[in-house]
């Protein structure tokens, strides 16, 4: 009997070394951030915490800032800063605040030239190249190659959702008197649509921002959440979450993520847990799995709809250019296609569509994802993007000059 309890206090005691040696591992190759969240490789562990104390941190710094490249926007939440530039020289905006080395584009554009003006989030803005490498750039210089005077106006900005790219148009793109208005439609768009306070959307951003969103309303949309609050009340907002009467439109808060069972104060026995759901990063899979009949589409489809019926109306054309991430197109291959499919196709269905997709994936499938991806798209990968958007467009001109 006293050999039995020697080898199960044995046992006990191992277990417990066990445990205690890997929480003291999991502990110090994690990190815990300001705001109290612990990261383990490059992934935030659950429970979760409103991260208060690094966007009071982040809305200062930009407070006690003039150089910032992007500032806070009562109508769109942020915009490039006029003659802003970002720290590493890669960005810089003109006196109008427009991605361009042009210091300034006219009202109108010149007799005889394709004015086109762009539309969407980083993928549009060009992100992770220089300005001459982004597809915007690439389309007008491949225009002009083609025999077709053209100048693009690239009105793209990080983190925009659809329905911050159709106020931006509404704004400040229609006063440019565009001839054609391109969406670039990068498809994690449709998540952002449902979302007002960017921390909560990407606890790890750098935009201490809120942001407004339309809601679906009497068979049309509705705005809310404008003026919108700036950085120096959203740590208010999040602090007392709870008591925002907006939180109910707040579609990347689930106050599940933030309660603490007991197990979960061992950072080893979250971290195990974590892990166990099988995803690389929470906030990514909620932000890319497609819903085919859930909020994000119908209200995606119906801002299109607005930005279409707004660019018409302002005697612009209207074209959509897919740009899909590094994950849509490997998703794509494991389902067979892309998991936004449908709505892809009712797209093609209703509106001009220029599709890189396959010659990116062709590219990939020839060498590898660097071929045509840093992030974003490298100058390669934009280069494919423009010459898609070209042919699309150069088609509807010539239709257009033949149908005179």
């Amino acid at each position: 009997m006293k050999t039995l309890h020697l080898k199960l206090a044995l046992v006990v005691f191992a277990v417990l070394l066990t445990g205690a040696v890997g929480e003291i591992v999991v502990r110090v190759v994690g990190a815990t951030d300001e705001s109290g969240n612990f990261t383990f490789r490059n992934r935030i562990v659950r429970p979760h915490v409103v991260p208060v104390a690094s966007v009071t941190r982040l809305a200062a710094e930009l407070a006690g800032s003039s150089d910032s490249f992007v500032m806070a926007d009562p109508h769109l939440g942020w915009v490039p800063r006029p003659h802003g530039r970002s720290a590493d020289g890669l960005y810089a905006y003109n006196a109008q605040g427009i991605r361009s080395p042009r210091e300034e584009f006219p009202p109108t554009p010149p007799p005889g030239v394709l004015r086109i003006a762009l539309f969407g989030d980083s993928f549009t803005h060009g992100d992770d190249v220089v300005y001459a490498e982004s597809w915007g750039a690439q389309l007008e210089a491949g225009l002009v190659a083609a025999g077709q005077p053209a100048e693009v106006l690239n009105f793209g900005v990080g983190g925009y959702g659809l329905d911050q790219a159709l106020l931006r148009f509404s704004k400040t793109g229609k006063g440019f008197a565009p001839d054609v208005v391109v969406l670039g439609f990068q498809p994690e768009n449709l998540k952002r649509d449902l979302n007002l306070l960017r921390p909560l959307y990407e606890p790890r951003t750098r935009l201490p921002f809120a942001k407004p969103r339309f809601v679906l309303a009497d068979g049309g949309i509705s705005l809310i959440n404008v003026p919108v609050p700036g950085p120096d009340e959203v740590p208010g907002i999040l602090a007392d979450l709870e008591n925002w009467p907006l939180l109910p439109y707040e579609g990347f808060y689930d106050p599940a993520d933030y309660g603490r069972a007991w197990w979960q104060h061992s950072r080893l026995l979250a971290t195990i847990a974590e892990f166990r759901r099988g995803y690389d990063d929470p906030w990514a899979i909620r932000r890319s799995v497609f819903r085919p009949t859930g909020e994000e589409p119908q209200l995606g489809w119906a801002i299109i709809q607005a930005l279409a019926g707004e660019a018409r109306q302002a005697g612009a054309d209207f074209v959509i250019v897919h740009l899909p991430t590094v994950q849509d197109l490997y998703m794509g291959r494991q389902l067979g296609k892309l998991p936004y499919q449908r709505f892809l196709d009712a797209l093609d269905r209703d509106y001009p569509v220029a599709h890189p997709e396959q010659a990116l994936t062709a590219a990939i499938e020839a060498e590898n994802t660097a071929a045509v991806y840093k992030g974003h798209f490298n100058a390669r990968g934009n280069r494919i993007v423009a010459e898609a958007l070209q042919a699309v467009l150069l088609a509807r001109v010539r239709a257009d000059t033949t149908g005179r």
